[in-house]
């Protein structure tokens, strides 16, 4: 179940990746030619112009034509009065274009073979051309050529004035989405590197890759829409792939993300969206790879299921806090209203036009979104790193105290052994009395029938560490391990023989915690002198211990605590001692100098008067 949570992300991911890397690929050789020069910004929006179906019109741009036959000609013509050194700023949207002054030719944008051949229909341009340094009046002729794909032909406005005031009024109007979707990228290129540090470690972890994913394709789509962009990045093309990748895969890493943070009590119908979605990115992009249908196409059916995706989401979130009081809902709500209701007014902007900045009311409600959902995730996976370590000490003292019952009742069993023993020494008792009293005249063979009795006699060596029987259980095994390596080991237990059951656990859980450690510590020397030394001393409801061992190598610290040499982070059983210390109103402490690791425990520990 862990493979599948951590490697759809990583399929998701890899697919993205080289789906851009084709497209980019393909597109970075395609840069489009830049120029500026001029003073004052004017807009040439009174114009004549001619379709190729014969209609002629006036027109005042920006404006429409629909009804186009696909690669039919639209003139526009006007007459312009430039100052010198000034510039035109034009744009083209998915539409080839000349541009004419006084009929002779200074600049064109996509025209067969400047975009790659996936395209059918270029994508959007936007350049400054130089005019004539003296000024003065120029007729001016733009030839736009109708999209394969829409049936529309957008015409948007043409600026005339100096450069710097072009790029000036460029900023003005777009350097909020440029801002925007940096802060985007970089939230998300953060929070996907953070995600990768915790998502083997918990599922939670995902919760940051998904809203990462999510904050990079709202980036990538505002940052290609942005028409400032061009003139730092010159490959329209790249930015066409981007806008609509990120488009077509901001409701997968939402969808995604929810799925994880939320953990719906029905899964089904944001499943069903998510791959409702996935299959329709995936098909998207073939479809755009082939050449069969361009994105600017598809994206019609992205208007329709994108809001579904998110009308779905909200749904879920509501049942989930009403109905099951989901807690996480309860949290959630604020943010994905605020994201719902700015999407649906994007949504509305895109088809009518309520402001001059596309993507305005997206850009808002995402960062507000990302901002609370990247503090509402860090305190979730905080959480949740919390809960997961508090997960493995348990276990980790769980296997401790099994370990301890696997002692106490290896214990028991060789008593239970050693009294039927001593029952059948003591049947046979009479008998060896007899033999002996036969013997009594003849004093060799009594000495030998008595030295045969004594070799048979068990030495009933038992290892008496402690007066507490379970925690003598636990330092016997340890003390013997030590032994059997070859380690000198020294133990003086101090211990209550009669203690509360709680407390004698967690007592057994210190004890075998510092003396396994310190037998894996010198067991892994491979030199030198190896010893371990356990004291102990029991005065006024307070246990000091303190376990003193060579040891060779590094220790590995962070932030002030030791790391464990077996897996990555803090060493479990550290962890554990240090928690049991506190639980009994206690502390711990951990010290390492000229070879030696010193641990010291102190607990406060009432002796069972029972």
């Amino acid at each position: 179940m862990k493979i599948r949570k951590t490697l759809f992300p990583l399929l998701f991911v890899f697919f993205l990746a080289v789906t851009l890397a084709i497209l980019s690929g393909s597109s970075l050789q395609y840069r489009l030619p830049l120029e500026s020069n001029g003073d004052g910004i004017r807009t040439i929006s009174d114009v004549f112009y001619e379709a190729a179906n014969g209609n002629i019109g006036k027109l005042s741009l920006p404006d429409y034509l629909s009804g186009l036959e696909p690669r039919s000609q639209v003139t526009i013509h006007t007459t312009v009065e430039a100052r010198p050194g000034e510039s035109l700023l034009v744009k083209s949207v998915f539409a080839p274009l000349r541009l004419y002054l006084n009929n002779r030719l200074i600049y064109e944008y996509g025209q067969a073979g400047s975009y790659p051949a996936y395209l059918n229909d270029p994508p959007t341009g936007l350049a400054i051309v130089k005019l004539p340094a003296e000024g003065g009046s120029f007729n001016l002729r733009l030839e736009f050529q109708s999209l394969t794909q829409r049936s529309t032909l957008s015409l948007p406005a043409v600026f005339i004035g100096d450069s710097s005031a072009l790029l000036t009024e460029l900023f003005r109007l777009n350097g909020f989405s440029l801002l925007f979707s940096l802060i985007l990228i970089f939230l998300g290129i953060t929070m996907t590197l953070i995600s990768l540090t915790y998502i083997r470690r918990i599922p939670a972890g995902t919760s940051f890759l998904w809203l990462g994913l999510f904050s990079l394709s709202a980036g990538a789509w505002v940052l290609g829409e942005c028409d400032l962009t061009i003139f730092l990045l010159p490959y329209p093309s790249l930015l066409h792939a981007m806008t609509y990748m990120g488009l077509f895969c901001v409701t997968i890493a939402l969808l995604r993300f929810g799925l994880v943070i939320l953990n719906p009590k029905n899964k089904l119908p944001l499943q069903l969206m998510l791959w409702l979605h996935t299959l329709s990115a995936a098909a998207a992009f073939l479809l755009q790879l082939t050449g069969a249908m361009d994105f600017t196409k598809s994206v019609y059916w992205f208007h329709l299921i994108n809001p579904l995706g998110l009308a779905t989401f909200a749904a879920c979130l509501m049942l989930e806090k009403v109905r099951y009081h989901n807690p996480v809902a309860k949290r959630f709500a604020p943010a994905v209203f605020l994201f719902s209701v700015s999407t649906l007014l994007e949504l509305a902007n895109y088809w009518l036009h309520l402001t001059v900045i596309l993507t305005l009311f997206f850009q808002l409600g995402a960062l507000a979104f990302v901002i609370f959902l990247s503090i509402f995730s860090g305190f979730y996976v905080r959480q949740a790193i919390g809960t997961a370590a508090e997960k493995r000490r348990l276990e980790y003292e769980m296997t401790a105290m099994e370990r301890q019952l696997a002692l106490q009742r290896l214990q028991y069993q060789q008593l239970m052994e050693s009294d039927e023993l001593v029952k059948a020494q003591r049947h046979d008792l009479r008998h060896q009395l007899a033999v002996l009293r036969s013997l009594s005249g003849d004093e060799k063979k009594l000495n030998e029938y008595i030295d045969g009795l004594t070799a048979k006699i068990p030495s009933g060596e038992a290892i008496r560490l402690c007066e507490n029987y379970a925690v003598n259980a636990v330092a016997a095994y340890y003390y013997a391990m030590a032994q059997r390596a070859g380690i000198d080991i020294g133990l003086s237990l101090a211990v209550p023989g009669k203690l509360d059951s709680v407390a004698e656990s967690d007592l057994c859980v210190v004890v075998g915690n510092l003396m396994e450690n310190a037998v894996e510590a010198c067991a892994s020397m491979t030199g030198g002198r190896r010893f371990i030394r356990v004291n102990s001393r029991w005065e006024y409801g307070i246990l000091t211990l303190a376990v003193d061992n060579s040891f060779a190598g590094k220790i590995r610290k962070q932030d002030g605590a030791f790391l464990s040499s077996k897996r990555p982070g803090k060493g479990t059983g550290i962890v554990s001692v240090a928690a049991v210390a506190r639980k009994h109103g206690g502390n711990i402490r951990f010290e390492e100098k000229e070879g030696v690791f010193q641990a010291s425990v102190y607990m406060w520990l009432a002796a069972d008067k029972q």
